[in-house]
């Protein structure tokens, strides 16, 4: 194991050294992208080098070199981290918060038929409609809604009102508490984080491209995929405990209600890119339905909408980046 090792620094440090890159990185890194060692932002030759010293020294675990997410230090570590500087099969990115991580995952740009389709029509509500053509580009997502962890880790409190559990789904927070926490997690990560907006929440909830058309995120049946009525005792569950949509997302039916940035507005029949929903409003975009709401909240297509004030122990968040 060694020799490969010590064959993957020998070439990263040559690489680096043709690129004039200098390494200054440590691996005390407590919040950031997952591999980016230097704290540049991006993925690159010098993180490589960095990691493969710390795995050759030993190091003691640390959330920043776990790479692939399986809790060790190992080889696979540094394959997967030269995979993502060479954009390898790429599906998602990991990132940590005060050594609480949280993943996101890659959403091809792509163009889909939002609000009442074929497979949500028989229950779709008026303002599903019209259908119309949106086109998006590329960018990341929750794997899983934000987490009790992960808000406490950022915020120093919980805000939950229902079922205290680390991995459970942050509730009771507004859209303007939300955009506070996103704030912060961008100036201890240097990442952009935002709420999605309902187009790229929707794409997502669909499968993006690799849509297969369900009712539900993932599935024809909610029990498949969503925490609802029927099925939660009316509480919060554990984030990623149900089965994932095509894109390897959770929850995006069921478990909380997810506030995204757009004001609520009627459709209009107009095609669009990267829509961003009304310019003024009174109330913003909720969506996913939650655990002791009805089942037809979690369709994909169900629209929901509170005053951004509105904090509820239902209602959470998930990012996009």
């Amino acid at each position: 194991m060694e020799s490969k090792l010590n064959f993957f620094r020998s070439l990263a440090l040559m690489v680096a050294g043709l690129m004039c890159f200098s390494s200054s990185a440590t691996v005390d890194n407590l919040s950031g992208r997952v591999g980016d060692m230097n704290g540049d932002g991006r993925i690159g030759i010098t993180d490589v080098v960095e990691i493969i010293d710390a795995v050759l020294a030993d190091s003691p675990a640390n959330a920043m070199i776990d790479i692939n997410g399986d809790g060790q230090m190992t080889i696979n570590d540094i394959t997967t981290l030269i995979d993502q500087v060479l954009d390898v099969n790429q599906t998602s990115q990991r990132y940590v918060a005060y050594g609480v991580p949280f993943t996101m995952v890659i959403v091809d740009g792509g163009t889909f038929k939002m609000g009442a389709t074929s497979e949500q029509a028989s229950e779709a509500n008026y303002d599903e409609y019209p259908v119309h053509q949106v086109t998006l580009s590329t960018y990341t997502i929750g794997q899983t809604q934000v987490t009790q962890e992960l808000w406490e880790a950022v915020m120093g409190y919980n805000p939950s009102l229902g079922v205290i559990n680390p991995q459970n789904p942050v509730e009771n927070v507004s859209w303007f508490e939300c955009q506070r926490f996103i704030s912060d997690l961008n100036t201890l990560t240097g990442c952009q984080f935002r709420l999605p907006t309902e187009a790229e929440w929707e794409f997502a909830a669909r499968g993006g491209n690799k849509s297969k058309h369900y009712k539900y995120s993932g599935s024809n049946n909610y029990d498949e995929v969503a925490w609802c009525e029927l099925n939660s005792n009316d509480r919060t569950q554990p984030v990623g405990t149900k089965k994932a949509n095509e894109l390897g997302i959770y929850d995006m039916s069921g478990n909380v209600w997810e506030w995204c940035y757009d004001w609520w507005g009627m459709y209009s029949n107009a095609s669009c890119v990267d829509p961003t929903g009304p310019e003024t409003g009174t109330d913003r975009v909720c969506r996913g339905g939650c655990m002791e709401g009805h089942v037809r909240f979690c369709r994909i297509g169900y629209r929901q909408y509170y005053s951004p004030e509105t904090a509820r122990r239902d209602l959470g968040l998930r990012i996009a980046l």
